[in-house]
């Protein structure tokens, strides 16, 4: 794998999250709270990516964007399967918040600091996997199999989880996975872009379909308005 194939996967992903965003804001009051915290989730990544190179230019440390962005995806993701759970457990989700937030404050002022905060994202992956479960549990016992391929969220959880499951697996284990490829880490993040490309296939995929549920449920009641005479 040379630089510039990795380059070429990096824009493809970016594209990708500039995607969903513009698909999860569109019909904005039509959509469902689940798609504007996905939205902001990804809006957030994208502002995240562009923001290290201002950083780079002014000479700054370029992982401050990426370590920020962490929170907010817990902070949008945790958002997310809130509502998605309606609104229930709201003393687990609120002590949720206030746990990870602490460790994150104490992970990048007194632990990892400017570098990179693995810790963090690999307890993010946790929740966010553990959040997937939920939801396909629940799903389970509310729809019946044939109809799970219908529904948005089930692509959406899909996408998380692979890509949690992945991330998790590489933050864990990157001084071997470094050391196996040689110290080669070009290797090690291009595997981790083909995961985050397979993430974000399926989440377009779900947030497609729920953008032409919209579309329709906007067209039939725009049928359904009575002409005046």
């Amino acid at each position: 794998m040379t630089v510039e194939k990795f380059m070429i996967i990096i824009k493809i992903t970016m594209f990708l999250h500039g995607l969903i965003t513009v698909l999860s804001f569109s019909f904005f009051k039509q959509r469902s709270p689940q798609i504007k915290f996905l939205g902001v989730n990804f809006l957030c990544l994208v502002v995240s990516y562009h923001s290290m190179d201002v950083f780079q230019l002014k000479g700054m440390e370029v992982n401050i964007p990426t370590n920020i962005e962490i929170l907010t995806s817990f902070f949008s993701l945790t958002g997310l399967y809130y509502f998605q759970f309606q609104k229930r457990y709201s003393s687990f989700f609120l002590a949720l918040v206030v746990l990870f937030t602490t460790f994150w404050f104490v992970n990048i002022f007194f632990i990892q600091k400017t570098y990179f905060n693995s810790y963090s994202a690999s307890v993010l992956n946790f929740v966010i996997m553990a959040y997937c479960v939920a939801y396909f549990y629940k799903l389970m016992i509310d729809l019946p199999e044939r109809h799970l391929q219908n529904v948005p969220m089930f692509w959406i959880s899909t996408g998380l989880l692979v890509q949690g499951a992945a991330t998790t697996f590489l933050y864990l284990f990157t001084a071997y996975l470094t050391k196996f490829f040689f110290n080669d880490v070009l290797i090690y993040w291009t595997f981790h872009s083909l995961m985050s490309f397979v993430q974000l296939f399926l989440i377009t995929i779900g947030v497609s379909m729920d953008f032409k549920n919209v579309i329709t449920a906007s067209r039939k009641r725009h049928m359904n308005v009575p002409k005046e005479t």
